[in-house]
């Protein structure tokens, strides 16, 4: 299943971009970021060759938990909560 995604500015800082991408599920993420293909590959390479910084870009991650998703503490695995 394929994601969604969006880049947006920061106004406050006019060169740094933020492109976020959703998919359902965490593996859905895995497979669409670990399965890449050699065209993908040569894509991102493409792309980072556009970058004009000194440094380059960074990648953070972040999970996105909806409105009103509450886990219980016995329905999660040690991975979530530490005990």
């Amino acid at each position: 299943m394929l994601g969604t995604g969006t880049s947006s500015a920061n106004l406050q800082e006019p060169l740094h971009w933020t492109e976020t991408f959703r998919t359902p599920t965490w593996m859905d993420y895995l497979r669409l970021n670990h399965r890449l293909t050699a065209a993908d590959k040569e894509l991102d390479q493409r792309l980072l060759e556009l970058h004009v910084g000194e440094v380059p870009p960074r990648t953070k991650l972040s999970i996105e938990r909806p409105t009103g998703a509450i886990r219980k503490r016995d329905q999660s695995t040690s991975f979530f909560f530490r005990r």
